[in-house]
């Protein structure tokens, strides 16, 4: 049996980066709102009125 070349397929997967969550949840724990670009970076941390 002879197979064709497989294309390497563009899949995204869901992996978190364990640093980028921890730092992300103690943010908003503390009050802070965490804004995050498509690719998953954060781009904005706004400290909210309380």
């Amino acid at each position: 049996m002879i197979r064709e070349p497989q294309k390497p397929t563009e899949e995204k997967t869901n992996v978190v980066n364990l640093a980028i969550y921890r730092a992300k949840k103690a943010l908003e724990r503390d009050g802070f709102e965490v804004v995050e670009n498509p690719d998953g970076k954060i781009t904005l941390v706004i400290r909210l009125a309380k």
